[in-house]
């Protein structure tokens, strides 16, 4: 599960952070985490921020807006990063992110444009939260509360991992308890 955070909604915006959890939503098992900020002044160097979501930010909680600010890599170190944590359980990378056209385009744009190679997963792998949470509705709940900070790209990537594992289980009609997080190539990020 991969979240993003950004100054901009389109695929060229700067990319701030990016958080992500690698999980199985048979069993909700959360796995290896990925956690890392860049430096303001190297994102915008990628991208074109928006006024309305810099007007957002400033709308946020203190805790979000300092999570954002944290950041003190450069986006070709974070991006060289998270590329190889993608491939860490193999080269079958199954991206969940939120919207099937925000944090993965934004991130298989970035990955173009600041590493200079595609994504490190195939187009046909991609899933989405979003439409799971549709299909789910009015035959499964998900009564979890978030973790941590909201707006900040790990706590929402868990936070993600958590309702999709429960609404895929809701769906396949199974139900189970959660086990502890281990570290196994059948994890999805």
């Amino acid at each position: 599960m991969i979240d993003l955070e950004t100054l901009g909604t389109a695929v060229n915006c700067p990319v701030v952070a990016v958080g992500a959890v690698y999980f199985d939503p048979n069993t909700g098992t959360l796995g290896d985490t990925f956690d890392a900020a860049i430096d303001i002044e190297s994102a915008m160097q990628f991208g074109k921020a928006s006024g309305s979501t810099i007007k957002w930010w400033l709308g946020q909680s203190d805790a979000a807006r300092q999570k954002v600010v944290r950041g003190r890599q450069p986006s070709d170190v974070v991006f060289g990063a998270f590329y190889d944590f993608c491939l860490k359980h193999g080269d079958n990378v199954k991206p969940w992110g939120n919207g099937s056209s925000f944090d993965i385009s934004i991130l298989e744009y970035a990955f173009g444009r600041i590493l200079g190679k595609p994504a490190p997963w195939k187009f046909w792998n991609v899933r989405d939260c979003r439409t799971i949470k549709d299909l789910a509705d009015g035959i499964v709940t998900f009564e979890g509360k978030l973790e941590g900070t909201a707006h900040t790209a790990l706590d929402d990537a868990k936070h993600q991992a958590n309702y999709v594992s429960v609404y895929w289980q809701g769906l396949r009609g199974v139900t189970r308890t959660p086990a502890p997080a281990t570290d196994t190539g059948d994890l999805l990020v």
